[in-house]
């Protein structure tokens, strides 16, 4: 099944020429050095900055082999600058393998703006490896930041890749020292960027995930283009810098028209809505380019111009009555119940359904695009458990048995995920002895859900009537997504509390009310006879009205009928 953006971006048409073929040179199998052009020096100071490590030989995310086996030879390329207006004659390099030092070496005759590529070889090991490489290991470099002098990588994490135009490549150069964070290039801030993506992956522990999310991403691929090169081979700048590589899991690009408008503006404040510092939404597209979803999509909104729900009760709109408040703004009628990274939160972290999402597809390269966004993004809305049971209960879990339960579908509507809800429910059921319905493996749609331009489908209405009482619920399929995902693929469970008294005593027909009608039930009951109002049949419950089942319901229910009541139960 083909899936359109998530984003407000349209899918790029393919490259009609194909891409070229992944480096696979196999490196040194000892450190070794070598030089690189200069690009730009840092205005003042010494400052040696580990900015990169790249992993060789590279693979297509979609080739037959797309990653090192057990006992190939992979090499490491990390980049070392020399930022500033001094040289440095000498300073040492180390590389370390799990915290275990592996190589090392002496780079020399470091000038402003030099880059040095050092190189160690290591016989690749499946699993999860820290390699890391620092620069003047001993600190005999007085430099004016210590805080860039090394970088570690997970040598299995999710591949990203970084285009950058050479205007906003300099502006960071120049500025990013001005934080005060020991922070001197554009190379530390895309670093700093990955940096939090692993820290909020880290602390991601919830019962769906209770190690967090298990993939870490590091960069292995910067290209520094001349301003106005982006994109390389077709689509947008930013989500498509190059078609045609594939040798990355996530890319991305930042034209120089960046800098047009005031988002780099503060160069000194050190805080999470900074993007100089803290670029949250730049985790959130790259979110998308590893498949995830705009959360925010299932928010519902009744606007001056369009109403999404449409549903009416005794004729007067539901949407922004007390059926259905408004919950901001006169407009929204619901908010998504994840929020974090992916609803916009974006220093919040992965939320439980982000998370959930990233370990469904954990230890995997980039399956059909390592853009936003890739033919695949979302499809894990349609994991859903075979049957879905729904049990609805009062305040004090008593289950409200013999409710009226009816589901409203969302069809299309227009603008970024639309949906309209209307006026003809889709489905209807009546809640068991224990409060229970039993719904099918989709009951949001006929087919497949969908999250896209136009159609937002994986938000449901449920209405439930009982006890002559009316309530509105909104329904995800997220709930049904992660019920799935904690391996609960046959039967998955949900309870709904809907506030308020339960079932008066004596009221079999559940409308709230003690009369004849109930009576006639009773006394059926306590014959014989078998009446089917909403409960068919007759049970225990039928013929108790004071919890204790005899004789004495029979004279309660005739002063209920003559007028002559007890303050409990309240007969109406």
């Amino acid at each position: 099944m083909a899936w359109a953006a998530a984003g407000a971006y349209p899918v790029p048409a393919a490259p009609q020429t194909p891409p070229p073929p992944p480096i696979t040179t196999a490196g040194a199998t000892a450190p070794t050095e070598s030089a690189a052009p200069s690009l730009l020096a840092a205005p003042s100071g010494i400052d040696l900055d580990v900015t990169l490590i790249e992993r060789l030989p590279r693979y297509a995310y979609d080739a037959a082999k797309n990653n090192p086996a057990a006992g190939d030879v992979v090499t490491f390329n990390g980049h070392i600058r020399c930022w500033g207006t001094g040289s440095v004659a000498s300073a040492t390099y180390q590389w370390s393998l799990d915290g275990l030092s592996v190589a090392s070496g002496t780079l020399t005759n470091l000038n402003p703006g030099d880059e040095r590529v050092v190189s160690w070889s290591w016989v690749w090991v499946t699993g999860a490896h820290r390699v890391r490489l620092t620069v003047d290991p001993g600190g005999q470099v007085a430099e004016s930041s210590e805080a860039n002098n090394a970088l570690e990588d997970r040598t299995d994490a999710v591949i990203v890749g970084f285009w950058v135009e050479q205007s906003v490549y300099n502006y960071f150069a120049l500025y990013q020292k001005d934080l005060g964070v020991g922070s001197d290039s554009w190379e530390d801030w895309a670093q700093r960027q990955m940096g939090y993506w692993n820290q909020f992956s880290a602390q991601a522990i919830y019962s769906t995930t209770p190690l967090g999310v298990l993939d870490r991403v590091r960069i292995d691929k910067l290209v520094i283009v001349p301003d106005g090169a982006l994109p390389l081979h077709g689509g947008l700048p930013t989500n498509n810098p190059d078609l045609w590589d594939k040798t990355v899991d996530m890319m991305w690009g930042f034209p120089a028209s960046l800098l047009g408008g005031g988002m780099y503006a503060n160069h000194t404040s050190a805080t999470m809505d900074n993007p100089f510092y803290y670029e949250g939404s730049l985790l959130h597209e790259l979110g998308h380019a590893r498949y995830l979803i705009d959360t925010y999509g299932f928010d519902v909104h009744n606007t001056s111009s369009y109403h999404q729900v449409q549903i009416l009760e005794d004729g007067v709109p539901v949407g922004g009555s007390s059926y259905m408040p408004f919950l901001a703004f006169g407009e929204v009628l619901y908010y998504n119940k994840n929020g974090k990274m992916m609803s916009g939160g974006y220093n919040q972290g992965w939320s439980e359904y982000d998370a959930g999402a990233l370990n469904r597809i954990a230890g995997q390269r980039a399956v059909c695009g390592n853009y936003n966004a890739p033919c695949n993004i979302g499809v894990f809305l349609n994991d859903l458990p075979a049957r879905n049971h729904f049990r609805f209960v009062d305040d004090d879990g008593t289950p409200r048995r013999g409710a009226n339960v009816r589901v409203y579908r969302p069809a299309a509507g227009p603008g970024w995920y639309g949906k309209t809800i209307d006026d003809r429910f889709d489905l209807e059921f009546t809640s068991d002895a224990d409060g229970r319905v039993l719904m099918p493996r989709n009951p949001f749609a006929d087919g497949p859900i969908q999250h896209t331009y136009g159609i937002a489908n994986g938000i449901m209405v449920l209405r439930v009537q009982h006890a002559g009482r009316i309530w509105y619920r909104f329904q995800e399929v997220t709930d049904f997504n992660i019920q799935y995902w904690r391996g609960n693929t046959q039967d998955a469970y949900y309870t709904l509390v809907l506030p308020g008294p339960n079932v008066i005593p004596g009221d079999f027909d559940l409308n709230g009310k003690v009369n004849v009608y109930d009576f006639n039930h009773f006394v059926d009951c306590r014959s014989g006879a078998d009446v089917a109002i909403v409960d068919p049949g007759c049970t225990d419950a039928d013929l108790d009205f004071d919890a204790d089942a005899d004789q004495s319901d029979f004279g309660i229910f005739q002063r209920c009928l003559s007028g002559d009541q007890p303050a409990d139960p309240a007969c109406q």
